[in-house]
């Protein structure tokens, strides 16, 4: 019979590991020297939404956790805040993973947009009461929206490049575990 072989665990991991840096030091690199005046979407964040959601074992909660420490330590924000949110997050999308897996890309995109749009309120309540400097609310709804529309994007690019497919209920490896 044809089997088909499905990449290692740990070589997907070391793949969203390494899109992930090359994400941050896009990032990072001085292309202007003028602040913008417009928000991008968070590239990272779609893309660990799109993981979490069609292989949650390639994203680990560890690995996630530690991803964005480092982000919050390169960029500046408050250390540990956002990585918080972004992993409460995470672990929502993963423990809805299961129902979603036979629902529509439409209902997934929902989904993804009601926790983003909480994880967003959620950091900016938290910032506000520690009296901590943020960006103007219209640059964080702008990349809020920006990352709702690059999702679908991200998560075709997930799935159609990258072989990050859902789970099917009859995908178990050799010792009966899910692949």
């Amino acid at each position: 019979m044809a089997e088909r072989k499905s990449p290692n665990r740990w070589s997907m991991r070391v793949l969203y590991l390494a899109l992930c840096l090359t994400l941050v030091f896009l990032h990072l690199l001085p292309l202007d020297t003028l602040p913008r005046g417009w928000a991008g979407p968070d590239l990272m964040l779609a893309l660990t939404f799109a993981w979490v959601l069609r292989r949650p074992d390639y994203v680990p909660p560890l690995l996630i956790a530690g991803v964005f420490l480092l982000t919050d330590l390169l960029f500046q924000r408050p250390p540990g805040l956002w990585a918080a949110f972004v992993l409460i997050s995470s672990q929502t999308l993963r423990n809805r993973e299961a129902g979603l897996r036979d629902l529509t890309f439409a209902m997934e995109w929902l989904n993804v947009a009601t926790t983003l749009v909480a994880l967003t309120i959620g950091y900016r309540i938290v910032l506000t009461i520690m009296l901590v400097d943020q960006v103007p609310l219209g640059l964080s709804l702008m990349q809020l929206v920006a990352t709702l529309v690059v999702y679908p994007l991200v998560a075709f690019a997930s799935q159609t490049v990258l072989r990050v497919r859902k789970i099917a209920p009859g995908d178990v490896d050799a010792l009966g575990g899910r692949t």
